[in-house]
């Protein structure tokens, strides 16, 4: 009994010399006790002066790169219509030199010019002879202007045609499984159909829009 009295006692008298010392420690004496009260009021007063909604200026809020400035849009319609004419000149004049363009054919885009020949991997339902018009045209340019498409170019734009010359087998290839000591063999040859086409021409519009 007087054992657990004595702990009691211990225990209060410690938790009471605590109390005292936090408070003690708390309380701010001394010359930096106005410096310290002076910047905790300046702090509060910055911190109640910020706008509502202010969005602090960081990377995402301002990047690092110069903001873009957008032509003039008469200054640009005038520059188009500056280059376009200089287009329609040279075609005109004929002084375009020699045609190459990008067509898409057969799930393929090949960029060709005329008298190339394209090898396309599948069977085409034409006979050797015949020719045949490549209307996804995706580009067409000479030695001083280039004509993209978005993403094709206009039917009345430009004219690419082609001849079949040549349907054929591609070479054979052999695929073979084997396991050994499992008395397991498979071969299989694999023999593709082949297109070739030769490009006759490549006409372009005398005149751009």
């Amino acid at each position: 009994m007087a054992a657990a009295v004595t702990t009691r006692i211990a225990t209060v008298a410690f938790g009471g010399l605590v109390s005292v010392c936090s408070r003690r420690c708390l309380r701010v004496s001394g010359p930096g006790a106005a410096s310290l009260g002076s910047a905790s009021r300046r702090f509060g007063s910055q911190s109640t002066s910020v706008a509502q909604g202010y969005v602090p200026k960081t990377s995402l809020s301002s990047p690092p790169w110069p903001e873009a400035v957008l032509p003039d849009s008469a200054e640009e319609t005038r520059h188009h219509a500056e280059v376009v004419g200089k287009v329609n000149e040279m075609i005109a004049k004929g002084r375009y030199g020699r045609l190459f363009a990008v067509v898409h054919f057969a799930s393929h885009q090949w960029k060709v010019t005329s008298e190339d020949l394209i090898l396309i991997d599948n069977e085409l339902d034409i006979a050797c002879g015949e020719r045949v018009r490549l209307e996804k045209v995706l580009l067409v340019g000479a030695d001083d202007f280039t004509l993209l498409g978005k993403p094709l170019l206009g039917k009345d734009l430009v004219r690419v045609e082609a001849t079949v010359i040549e349907k054929t087998e591609s070479w054979p290839k052999i695929n073979m499984k084997f396991q050994k000591r499992k008395n397991y063999k498979r071969k299989k040859v694999i023999v593709n159909p082949q297109t070739v086409l030769r490009v006759n021409t490549i006409e372009i519009a005398p005149r751009l829009c």
